[in-house]
């Protein structure tokens, strides 16, 4: 009898972490597969901010961050709500987020560009059907084409399960050093605990894209 018992509590000690590594990253990827639904969600509204706002970034990350909310539980009330956003949202969304419009690029506004009345370089986005269809010779974009904004975010979402969080970030570890699948500033979310979260959306410009920094070059690598 002793002997029997003494063999179950061997059995259970050994597994026990199994069963409980097991347990902590189901719940851990059914966080995360919640978190991919609300940063698709939030970096729709962000594209749509930026189709009427001339894909201006603080537009964007203003819209992503309101949408972020729901990762975070807020209650019931407008005011909890906003509390939120300018508490949690917003600070992550400028922290551990990163935003790359990546058409138009710099060199639409060389090929279909024109200067507003303060001398910023502006892409048209409206009554293009009577324009030449032809690709630009620097960005390969025609001025239609020109006109949808695309646009990338990818934000470093926060792995919080204990154990689970712990082996998910050391396998994507090891498999960055076999294969090369994240960039500098995904290898710093990963170091930082995060786990980079990268959706890409187009939509159809509202207004005039006004040519700022985060538009990239044509041959940008990621």
């Amino acid at each position: 009898m002793n002997r029997s018992t003494g063999s179950v509590m061997i059995e259970t000690l050994v597994a026990l972490p199994v069963v409980l590594s097991v347990g902590f990253l189901v719940v851990q990827w059914a966080l995360i597969y919640e978190a991919r639904a609300v940063v698709d969600h939030a970096t729709l509204m962000a594209a749509r901010a930026g189709a009427i706002e001339n894909a201006k970034l603080n537009p964007m990350r203003n819209a992503f961050a309101r949408a972020l909310v729901g990762l975070n539980t807020p209650k019931k009330t407008a005011v909890d709500f906003e509390q939120q956003l300018i508490t949690k949202a917003l600070p992550a969304a400028r922290k551990h987020a990163r935003f790359r419009v990546l058409s138009p690029t710099h060199e639409a506004f060389a090929d279909h560009g024109e200067r507003n009345n303060r001398g910023k370089a502006i892409l048209p986005f409206r009554d293009l059907n009577h324009l030449p269809t032809t690709p630009g010779a620097r960005s390969g974009l025609s001025v239609q084409e020109a006109a949808w904004l695309q646009l990338e975010v990818t934000y470093g979402y926060p792995l919080i399960v204990p154990y689970a969080n712990t082996l998910i970030l050391r396998a994507l570890e090891a498999t960055t050093r076999l294969r090369r699948i994240f960039d500098l500033r995904e290898r710093r979310m990963l170091d930082n605990g995060r786990l980079p979260l990268s959706t890409t959306v187009t939509v159809r410009m509202q207004s005039q894209p006004i040519k700022e920094r985060h538009f990239i070059r044509r041959h940008d690598d990621k």
